[in-house]
């Protein structure tokens, strides 16, 4: 009886799984996907970029907000917000001045709705207060570093770089001391131009072409002092968008201030566009 049982059960687990190889099964029947169209940007090599130049991004304490300095660098995070998703929502494209070097350089195009956003001088709020807002809009930015005051209470430590640098924000100089650079011996303007690049390279593994005038003071020799210590490209204060014809070691940037309102803003962004219409203009008459 044991023997029959047990052969018996092997006959049943053989039919059984000749039965389920010989089943047949269905064809799959993958759908397909129709691609997503995502919209060209539109580009141009006649562009004409407005660089935003920020310090501050942070609320005032009592004491700050009784200094006209600290309210003209200030700008409040709730108008920050507001800015970076001002130019979300009319379309700009917000690009990075190393991108502005290369259009420069190599004679590219970019897009015909340009912007870019810089900070001078590393304040910590950089980090703490504007970083997120720009990562929430996927926004790059550039800070010009004073190296000699990165890691004090005021200031970006190097570990707060490296974070912003994976959010892809870049760092370029603004030298050592922050000094007005007309009022140095070729040594010392060699000297704050040359370890300043250096001390960032080091620290952040990333190069250094750009330079921002401390102030936005310069003149001729502070121009050829830079050429001479290797920067592609430096920045001043004031002016309109860069454009193609613009001098690489003299660049403008539009300031952005703590008294800076919806409208001033609106017509510093917009001087691109009605700077390329202008341009158009005069070449068709």
């Amino acid at each position: 009886m044991r023997t029959l049982l047990v052969l018996a059960l092997g006959l049943l687990c053989i039919t059984g799984y000749v039965g389920v190889t010989n089943r047949r099964t269905a064809p799959v029947t993958v759908p397909t996907v129709a691609p997503v169209a995502v919209p060209a940007v539109p580009m141009t090599h006649d562009f004409a970029v407005p660089v935003l130049m920020y310090h501050r991004v942070c609320e005032l304490t009592p004491r700050e907000a009784r200094s006209p300095l600290m309210r003209d660098l200030t700008v409040p995070p709730v108008d920050f917000a507001w800015q970076m998703q001002y130019l979300r929502d009319n379309e700009f494209t917000i690009i990075s001045v190393e991108d502005v070097e290369r259009a420069l350089r190599e004679r590219l195009p970019l897009p015909v709705k340009a912007v870019a956003v810089t900070m001078d001088d590393g304040y910590r709020d950089n980090f703490t207060c504007a970083y997120p807002i720009l990562r929430r809009h996927q926004a790059p930015a550039t800070v010009f570093l004073v190296t000699s005051v990165v890691g004090d209470a005021a200031h970006l430590t190097w570990e707060h770089a490296r974070n912003m640098r994976q959010g892809d924000c870049g760092f370029q100089s603004h030298t050592v001391h922050h000094y007005d650079l007309t009022t140095l011996n070729d040594e010392q303007l060699h000297s704050e131009l040359i370890d300043s690049r250096e001390t960032i390279t080091v620290h952040l593994r990333r190069p250094v072409s750009q330079v921002a005038y401390p102030s936005g003071a310069f003149n001729d020799r502070v121009v050829a002092g830079v050429r001479a210590a290797g920067y592609t490209a430096a920045w001043k204060k004031g002016g309109g968008p860069v454009t193609p014809d613009c001098d690489p070691l003299r660049l403008p940037r539009i300031r952005v201030h703590g008294r800076t309102t919806p409208d001033d803003f609106a017509r510093k962004v917009w001087s691109g566009v009605y700077t390329r219409e202008q341009r158009a203009s005069q070449l068709i008459h």
